[in-house]
């Protein structure tokens, strides 16, 4: 019993435990204080841990908040796609799910919100912030053309170019999400998904002519 009493409190943390510690409480300082949270000193007081140990494991500051982006980016992404891995559901309930998963209350948390913000403020003079923007965006069109591909294979869907019809479909939702965590009370999830259901609908339907591969009139013009 008494041996127990003097164990130490804290042991010595393997370096990848370290980095994901310090990565949670960099999101969790941006969670509560927006930009004011992107400093050394919250950081360590979050983790429990001196700042030294900051610069011990990450080159900067930056480098710690791009690391923080880019594996807050990944973790929301694979659990939007988690939910739309049911093996029986067809192309429009796949995205049906991924609507649904992108306007969950997790999402559209207000704190998510201040935290992407910060992300955003620095893509324009960040290098590593910018890489990672570019990486994380890169993935998310993927997953999203990768259900749209799905659906252009379905029968009676009139080809479509994945490319654009990726793109058109990510505004709809990023502006969705954004007017959702800037005005709570703008609409309630459940219109966002049928907003983009409708959007599913109109491409189904050939309604999208400049994102048909073979619309009226496109030869002519050549």
């Amino acid at each position: 019993m008494a041996r127990d009493q003097h164990t130490p409190k804290f042991r010595r943390a393997s370096p990848t435990v370290r980095r994901e510690a310090l990565i949670e409480a960099t999101i969790s300082c941006l969670n509560k204080f927006g930009h004011d949270g992107a400093s050394a000193r919250r950081i360590a007081a979050e983790a429990g841990v001196s700042a030294g140990l900051i610069t011990h494991h990450f080159p900067s500051i930056s480098a710690l908040v791009a690391a923080s982006y880019e594996s807050l980016a990944m973790s929301l992404l694979r659990s939007i796609q988690q939910q739309t891995r049911e093996p029986q559901a067809g192309p429009r309930e796949r995205l049906r799910r991924f609507f649904e998963a992108s306007f969950a209350p997790a999402l559209l948390e207000p704190g998510l919100f201040s935290t992407w913000l910060v992300f955003w403020s620095m893509i324009a003079h960040d290098a590593a912030v910018r890489e990672v923007q570019n990486r994380t965006y890169g993935a998310y069109r993927a997953a999203l053309e990768s259900l749209l591909s799905q659906l252009r294979a379905a029968e009676g869907v009139p080809a479509f170019r994945l490319k654009p019809a990726g793109i058109a479909l990510t505004a709809l939702l990023d502006g969705l999400w954004i007017e959702a965590s800037l005005n709570p009370r703008a609409f309630k999830p459940a219109e966002a998904v049928a907003l983009c259901e409708d959007w599913t609908h109109a491409l189904c339907s050939g309604a999208f002519p400049s994102l048909l591969t073979d619309r009226p009139g496109r030869h002519a013009r050549r």
